[in-house]
């Protein structure tokens, strides 16, 4: 994450700069790509999960990842024409291209193993932002209720795991730590993984609560409001929530989007990755 106080001296230089009625036009295009910089580098829009055994000190934002002019140059290369929804963060992006994002912001998408760490995290309402310091428990109920809350508007992401059959094994692959090391890897689905759908429902504190090694509901979980379709074949996993109900799907193809899907990006908090 790029120093906050770096951005802000830089964003002062522009706006002092910008004073030369010559010079105005061509800076408030960088002023406003610096100033969405800032927004998305500010810590107490992160959420810090500290050091495990299956990772380290980790930066996780609250919401999703919001579109700003200095990713400009990230979308031209990607070939994505990118743009925020009604709701504020980036939509209308299928798997594969949430995962080209993150990557080229040298992060990673939310797997369900840290999706469920983070969302244990905000309704404890005790947690601690990207720079170490305590959040406002209040902050963290709004973000909570902003992911799991049965209303309007849509708001959806994606979640790190594709699945796949081989020799009539479920397999899953998503990235994960090993040896200290973000690795993308593909390995059987933990047995204990619930494996039928339940319309309704799962206890969603009860999943966050006690989830399987890779982060699903297992075969105990209790019953409950939260929609679940469990993984199959050619498929990948994702969170969402409406006015009707909110669900974890893990039978959804990669290729679909919809303008309410976005993505959150990981980062390691102790790399000089920006």
């Amino acid at each position: 994450m790029e120093s906050p106080e770096n951005l802000e001296t830089a964003r002062k230089r522009i706006i002092k700069l910008a004073e030369d009625p010559a010079l105005k036009p061509f800076l408030n295009e960088a002023l406003a790509g610096l100033e969405s910089a800032i927004e998305r580098n500010n810590p107490s829009n992160y959420l810090l999960l500290k050091e495990s055994k299956a990772h380290p000190e980790l930066i996780v934002p609250l919401g999703r990842l919001v579109y700003g002019p200095e990713m400009e140059e990230l979308a031209k290369e990607l070939k994505l024409s990118l743009r925020n929804n009604a709701q504020g963060y980036i939509g209308n992006i299928n798997f594969e291209q949430a995962e080209d994002l993150s990557r080229g912001l040298e992060g990673f998408m939310t797997t369900p193993s840290l999706f469920v760490e983070k969302l244990k995290l905000l309704l404890s309402g005790e947690a601690y932002d990207g720079s170490g310091n305590k959040h406002d428990p209040k902050k963290l109920e709004k973000a909570f209720k902003e992911i799991t809350e049965v209303r309007n508007p849509w708001r959806a992401e994606w979640l790190g795991h594709r699945y796949s059959k081989q020799e009539n094994q479920l397999q899953v692959t998503y990235n994960k730590f090993v040896d200290g090391k973000l690795t993308k890897v593909t390995e059987p689905l933990d047995e204990d993984t619930l494996m039928e759908n339940r319309t309704p429902g799962i206890s969603l504190e009860s999943w966050i609560e006690n989830p399987t090694s890779q982060g699903l509901p297992r075969k105990t979980v209790e019953k409950g409001s939260l929609y679940f379709w469990h993984p199959r074949d050619k498929s990948v996993a994702w969170f969402n929530a409406n006015a009707g109900r909110s669900y974890l799907d893990c039978n959804w193809d990669a290729q679909n989007s919809n303008d309410e899907v976005g993505v959150a990006v990981v980062r390691e908090k102790n790399s000089n990755k920006k």
